[in-house]
């Protein structure tokens, strides 16, 4: 596998260094198969959708759509594609990208949930519980 750091991503996603991009998909088309498919790791999933969202001020539509053609892309291979996708779902419904892969990351290596001091996050998503000033949920 070939692993793809976020500033690729990027670059593939805004074409905003066209000479960049063109040297990542000559790369990408010329190494990359089904044997030897591309790795987006959570990191850089995480990673992108901020930079996407911060530096680009891209919409939530926007963000999500370009990473639903990714993950129908070939050759492409995604950390935790099942959850990626679930999470993309919920991000697109007004819920944090990133609160919303953590959650059901952490509930598929078995926490029951998630604590947080985040009200927002807790009310939008079914495996975060939020914590009380008491500290009891």
């Amino acid at each position: 596998m070939i692993g793809l750091d976020t500033n690729v991503i990027v670059r593939l996603l805004t074409n905003d260094e066209p000479e960049h991009v063109a040297v990542a998909q000559r790369y990408l088309q010329n190494r990359c198969s089904d044997s030897n498919p591309a790795w987006i790791g959570i990191i850089a999933t995480i990673e992108t959708v901020w930079v996407l969202q911060s530096r680009y001020r891209f919409d939530r539509a926007t963000i999500a759509d370009a990473f639903e053609r990714i993950l129908r892309a070939a050759h492409v291979v995604f950390e935790a594609e099942e959850h990626v996708t679930a999470a993309l779902a919920e991000y697109r419904d007004g819920a944090d990208f990133s609160d919303a892969l953590m959650s059901r990351l952490n509930r598929a290596e078995g926490c029951t949930t998630t604590i947080t001091f985040d009200r927002r996050a807790a009310s939008q998503l079914d495996g975060l519980t939020l914590l009380a000033a008491d500290g009891v949920p």
